[in-house]
């Protein structure tokens, strides 16, 4: 009997220190909980910022945040300079969200969506904005403020016109890529940057592309809804970053005059002076067997192309060709047709010669309109 009695009391005994172990367990908790200063996650998900940072960016960014990284003066472009003055206004915080996230085509910035939480990358983004671009407003921990072209009229524009053959997300639409020749313009591709100047988008959409699916919208849309669908693409697709100040889009501009306006302004990568005398010496013994003496895409061996070759002297050639466009075009070559890329036997200069001469000759040459001229 007293065994079993003292069972019974010894049983009772370590469950109420059970018990009591327990609520001061729990008590210990919340009065840990409680007595943590409120800033202490917000530093934490600083720290982990910073840790990501250091660990993913500073290679390229560099530690201060200058694109001086110890693989930063290897890649071409650049990695941005977060510490450039005004930056914050052009590389909004969702920008950068977005960029972390997905990468950048056309550059080494790759995407960190496996790798990163979007809570981490929205910390990420935070903290590059507060340490280098000095903005303070944004505490660690405030979620992104949506852009406020989410539901701009630029949307609005060309989700009903343009998607259906570009693409929701400016890369093309996949029935277009193979249904319309040539396909149309992959505003997200690197070289889109460069080849497409806000004016000759402006001329594109206001006069149409001919030679392509690309319409005429002179009729359909106003020149201010017409500005506005364009700067709608070039920041959201092309990461341009910068709003033009230009107001509406051209009226009265003549593609020979578009031309012209590139020519003077367009200047070839690391400022090379071109000679147009050895680019016409070497379009004579090398680019004519295709494009022709009279740079009408009729050489020799233009019968044999498919496609056939350029045509300088055509409407949709003097509407799109730029110095820039054209340097470019011989340097790397064309993806689908028998236009080699040059790079490997030219030097910059060189290829820089050709395209002056071509430019000069062929693209703004104001006679080739009514007559053919040959080289001598």
């Amino acid at each position: 009997m007293q065994i079993k009695l003292m069972k019974k009391y010894s049983c009772e005994f370590r469950l109420r220190f059970h018990c009591l172990a327990s609520a001061r367990c729990w008590f210990l908790i919340v009065f840990a909980l409680l007595s943590t200063p409120i800033h202490a996650t917000i530093t934490t998900e600083h720290q982990e910022a910073q840790m990501n940072y250091e660990k993913l960016c500073g290679v390229c960014h560099g530690n201060s945040g200058t694109g001086k990284g110890l693989a930063g003066a290897s890649l071409s472009p650049l990695p941005t300079n977060f510490a450039v003055p005004g930056l914050s206004a052009s590389l909004t915080a969702e920008k950068l969200f977005r960029a972390i996230k997905n990468g950048v085509q056309g550059t080494s910035m790759v995407g960190y969506a496996r790798k990163l939480t979007d809570a981490q990358i929205r910390g990420l983004a935070r903290y590059i904005r507060h340490e280098f671009m000095q903005v303070k407003s944004e505490e660690v921990g405030q979620p992104l403020k949506p852009s406020k072209v989410l539901n701009s009229p630029g949307k609005d524009l060309y989700i009903k016109h343009c998607s259906a053959c570009h693409g929701d997300n400016g890369n093309t639409a996949v029935w277009a890529k193979n249904g319309l020749q040539p396909p149309p313009r992959d505003f997200t591709a690197a070289e889109t940057v460069t080849e497409l100047t806000l004016e000759r988008m402006l001329l594109s959409v206001t006069h149409g592309r001919p030679g392509t699916a690309m319409m005429s919208f002179k009729g359909r849309l106003s020149t201010d809804e017409i500005f506005t669908v364009v700067n709608y693409i070039r920041e959201n697709f092309m990461n341009t970053g910068v709003r033009s100040q230009v107001n509406h889009a051209p009226q009265s501009l003549s593609v020979t005059s578009f031309a012209r306006s590139e020519s003077e302004n367009s200047f070839y990568p690391g400022d090379i002076l071109a000679n147009r005398q050895k680019g016409e010496i070497f379009y004579g013994q090398n680019c004519f067997t295709c494009h022709g003496k009279s740079g009408q895409g009729d050489g020799p061996r233009a019968h044999f192309n498919r496609p056939r070759p350029r045509d300088f002297t055509s409407v949709d050639a003097r509407q799109s060709l730029s110095r820039v466009a054209l340097f470019h075009a011989i340097k790397k070559g064309k993806v689908g047709t028998v236009m080699p890329a040059w790079q490997t036997v030219l030097s910059d200069q060189e290829v820089a010669n050709i395209a002056e001469f071509v430019f000069t000759e062929f693209v703004i040459a104001p006679e080739h309109s009514a007559k053919k001229k040959t080289l001598n």
